[in-house]
C-alpha cells in the first residue's frame, strides 16, 4: 500500500506543478492582453479623442465669446444712436457716427479675421488630428468625419468668394449638424478615462 501511496503522490504532485505552470502561462497571458488594451486606451486619449475634445472647446469659448462681443457691441451702438439724435448740426452729427462707426467697423475686421486666422484653423486642425489617427477611432467614431469634412468645406467655399452663396446654401452644412459628434467626443474621452482607472475591467 505504501509504494501505491508513493505513486499517488508523485502523480498528484507533477500534475499540480504542472497545472501551477498553465495558470501561471495563462495569467501572464492575461496580464499582457489587458496592458496592451491599457495602452491602446491610452493612446486613444492622448493621441485623439483629448486634442479633438481640447480643440472642440477652444473653437466653443471664442465663437461664445464672439457673440458675447457682438450682444454687446449692438446694445453699445443702440446708445449711440439715442445720443446721435441729441444732435442737432448736421455736420457734428456726421462726424459723430462717422467716429462711432469706424469702431464697429474694425470690430467687424477683427472678428472675420479671428475666423479666417484661429477658428477655421482650428476645423482643419481637428480633420488633420482625425485624418492623422484614423486608425485609433472608435467606429462609430469614424461615421463623424464626413460631417465635420463637409462643413469645414462649406466654410472654404464661402470664404473663397468662388461660388454663389445661393449654391453654398443649397450644399452646406451647419455646426448643428456637428453637435451630435461633439457629443460623441466627450463622452468617449470620459468612457476611455474610466477604463484606465479601473484597468481596462468594465
Amino acid at each position: 500500500m505504501d509504494w501505491i501511496k508513493n505513486v499517488i503522490s508523485q502523480n498528484f504532485s507533477a500534475i499540480t506543478g504542472l497545472l501551477g505552470v498553465y495558470i501561471g502561462a495563462w495569467l501572464t497571458k492575461r496580464q499582457i492582453i489587458t496592458q496592451r488594451k491599457l495602452n491602446f486606451y491610452e493612446k486613444q486619449l492622448r493621441e485623439l479623442y483629448s486634442p479633438l475634445v481640447g480643440i472642440r472647446k477652444e473653437i466653443q469659448i471664442l465663437s461664445e465669446f464672439r457673440l458675447a462681443g457682438e450682444k454687446a457691441s449692438q446694445e453699445w451702438w443702440q446708445k449711440v444712436c439715442k445720443q446721435g439724435e441729441g444732435i442737432k448740426d448736421y455736420t457734428e452729427s456726421g462726424k459723430f457716427y462717422d467716429d462711432k462707426g469706424s469702431k464697429i467697423t474694425s470690430q467687424i475686421e477683427y472678428e472675420n479675421r479671428q475666423l479666417t486666422e484661429k477658428i477655421i484653423p482650428a476645423y482643419r486642425k481637428m480633420i488633420d488630428t482625425f485624418k492623422n489617427n484614423y486608425w485609433l477611432a472608435e467606429e462609430q467614431t469614424k461615421e463623424y468625419l464626413p460631417t465635420l469634412v463637409k462643413f469645414i468645406e462649406t466654410w472654404e467655399r464661402f470664404l473663397s468668394r468662388t461660388h454663389p452663396i445661393e449654391v453654398i446654401k443649397d450644399i452646406s452644412v451647419s455646426e448643428k449638424e456637428l453637435l451630435p459628434f461633439y457629443n460623441h467626443i466627450e463622452q468617449t474621452l470620459n468612457f476611455l478615462k474610466e477604463k484606465l482607472k479601473v484597468g481596462g475591467r468594465f
